[in-house]
């Protein structure tokens, strides 16, 4: 649904607040309209009200957590890696392979050239890497190379694997959280309609509403962008 259409839908579902300062308004607009008692009309909407308050966690912040974790795996990964091609080439390709047309191809894939390169391209081209180590593994009078070679490489496809594990894990993360921000908006927005029912003064509806908690909260922009 676009950004617009959910803020004309329900405003409540657009409020540049805190997850914290959200849950603090819905709990007091159920406390004030319980406490006025308004009828057995308002029940169903408490009721909705309540569950809402209940399924909704305004410590839920994972969508924000840093991936510098897996991020840093990463990193020792690929330096352990970079340092293996490295030190391959100088004790075994460039003292056996140097006059040889083999040198070439090894030469595209130094520790220079796929330390330029982006994270799937570098598990691509050391993917080709692996295959000339296998391949000249005999002429590099290195037997155990191959071997060796995908020692080093694992841990790169390892930390690959766990940060793209990460990254869905957040985007899972980012749904939980709007859907249980929408959930509460929704009880909120049928309230709300319900005492428009009551009062015709729009005061005497938004009296239970305490919207001076959709104040911003001091925290992080990039918190608070993904809470909202």
């Amino acid at each position: 649904m676009p950004a617009y259409q959910t803020y004309f839908d329900n405003f409540f579902a657009a409020l540049p607040m805190s997850r914290t300062n959200f849950k603090a308004l819905g709990t007091a607009t159920h406390t004030a309209v319980q406490q006025a008692k308004l009828g057995a009309e308002f029940t169903p909407r408490l009721t909705e009200l309540q569950a809402a308050l209940d399924g909704f966690d305004e410590n839920l912040t994972d969508a924000a957590e840093s991936t510098a974790g897996s991020t840093a795996a990463f990193r020792a990964a690929r330096k352990q890696w970079l340092e293996f091609v490295d030190d391959t080439m100088k004790d075994y390709v460039t003292p056996k392979l140097r006059k040889l047309p083999a040198y070439a191809d090894f030469k595209k894939y130094n520790k220079s050239k796929l330390g330029l390169l982006d994270q799937a391209r570098l598990l691509q081209d050391s993917k080709l890497l692996l295959d000339l180590y296998a391949t000249h593994a005999a002429a590099l009078a290195y037997p155990g190379l191959p071997a060796a070679a995908q020692a080093a490489y694992q841990p790169l496809v390892a930390a690959d694997h766990s940060r793209g594990t990460a990254g869905a894990a957040r985007s899972q993360a980012r749904v939980a959280l709007s859907a249980d921000w929408l959930t509460l908006a929704r009880a909120l927005r049928r309230l709300k309609a319900q005492l428009e029912l009551r009062y015709d003064d729009p005061a005497q509806v938004y009296r239970f509403f305490d919207f001076g908690k959709t104040r911003v909260a001091k925290r992080p922009a990039k918190v608070r962008a993904a809470v909202l």
